[in-house]
């Protein structure tokens, strides 16, 4: 049974449609801006570690280039099963299926799914989730080294965007929702959790954080 927090019909937004375009999409023009940034942050030493747990992993594509750039293991966690084929079609074409370890599940409402990383990564899952604190805390707990948070800046215009496209979920019967979380109540639930923040970048439309243990 699905936990007090754990989003409901996660599965009926994010399913193997939208995964076959996430890997289309990587295939054609490689990472989004938010994992793209965490990587270079690693190759430049900003961020170090031997092991990664990405939590709301998707398709795998930035544990594949995180793999790339000098990750020896990986844990990719993701609420949906809806990404399982994609991300293993594209394990087997890196060459790096050993070196990953795929898990389904909430982390909140099942944490056995996943055990310490050096370097802990959310992109853009916050705002996929109900209570981001609850979220957070798992995460943080689960640093040895770095938590990487991208989640989206409170403005008016992405409240507006959130209220357009938690549409498409109704419509699909679903009640996942968008959701834009206060910059503090994120931050707060790390540093809660014994982490400090190192680094903080400003972007468009979303905070990229760094935070240490």
């Amino acid at each position: 049974m699905p936990g007090c927090c754990e989003p409901q019909g996660y599965e009926k937004v994010f399913d193997g449609r939208e995964a076959r375009r996430a890997a289309a999409r990587y295939a054609r023009s490689g990472l989004t801006t938010l994992p793209r940034r965490t990587v270079e942050l690693y190759r430049s030493g900003v961020v170090g570690g031997a092991t990664l747990l990405e939590v709301g992993s998707g398709v795998g594509d930035f544990a594949v280039e995180m793999l790339r750039a000098g990750i020896e293991r990986a844990t990719c966690l993701d609420l949906s099963t809806g990404y399982d084929d994609a991300a293993a079609r594209l394990l087997a074409d890196a060459g790096l299926t050993d070196r990953v370890r795929r898990r389904t599940g909430d982390l909140v409402t099942h944490p056995d799914l996943a055990g310490p990383a050096d370097v802990v990564v959310l992109h853009s899952v916050v705002c996929c989730y109900p209570d981001a604190r609850a979220l957070v805390a798992a995460a943080a707990e689960r640093t040895r080294e770095y938590l990487v948070l991208a989640f989206p800046r409170r403005t008016w215009s992405m409240r507006l965007a959130a209220h357009l496209v938690n549409v498409y979920p109704r419509l699909r019967g679903s009640d996942w929702r968008f959701r834009v979380h206060p910059r503090s109540e994120v931050v707060h639930a790390a540093t809660d959790a014994g982490l400090r923040e190192v680094r903080a970048e400003r972007l468009t439309f979303d905070h990229h954080l760094v935070l240490a243990r």
